[in-house]
Parts: C-alpha cells; sequence; structure tokens
C-alpha cells in the first residue's frame, strides 16, 4: 500500500526552499493535477505513467517562489500510510 503525502494531508509545509534564492516556495499542487484537465480523476493511471509516482515512496509537487518567480518540482517523500484497524478486524472475522 502505498503511504501518504504530508503535505497533501496538510500535516506539513512544503519541506524545502527555492534553490535559487533560499525563499520559502508556495506549493501549488501535485504535479498530476496540472498535466490535463482529468488528472485528480485519472489518478491511478497517472500515477503508473509517471516516472515518479506514490509507487516509488515520493508524491511530486509544483511549487512557486514569489522571491524570484520560478517554478520547480519537489519530491516529497511519502509517510507510512496507517494501518486500518477496523479493516484487519473485518478481515480476520471474515467479514466483508
Amino acid at each position: 500500500m502505498p503511504g501518504i503525502c504530508p503535505v497533501c494531508n496538510g500535516l506539513t509545509p512544503v519541506p524545502t526552499c527555492c534553490p535559487h534564492c533560499l525563499a520559502p516556495l508556495s506549493d501549488c499542487g501535485q504535479v498530476q493535477s496540472f498535466l490535463d484537465p482529468y488528472a485528480p480523476f485519472e489518478e491511478h493511471e497517472l500515477l503508473e505513467q509517471s516516472r515518479t509516482s506514490v509507487y516509488e515512496g515520493y508524491c511530486s509537487h509544483l511549487v512557486y517562489c514569489a522571491n524570484c518567480n520560478r517554478e520547480c518540482v519537489v519530491q516529497v517523500p511519502l509517510l507510512p500510510a496507517p494501518a486500518s484497524a477496523w479493516l484487519s478486524d473485518l478481515q480476520i472475522n471474515g467479514t466483508q
């Protein structure tokens, strides 16, 4: 099971600064959301096509530096996904 992105889930801000001027970066969302207008609805297909995806332990975010007016892509390491206690209980008891 893939992990969860701490930036997408609001747990942490973008964990880096601008490589050019060292100013804070603004998160513009997942790169895959900018690939095409239906990207959020085709997440599985896009992730399989992506070179760096949640299947490789990263979530790609487009970030913007307001100080030097540049954008770049940041690879955010995923956190381990928490085990769902109720799902484990359903599987143990044979209920679906």
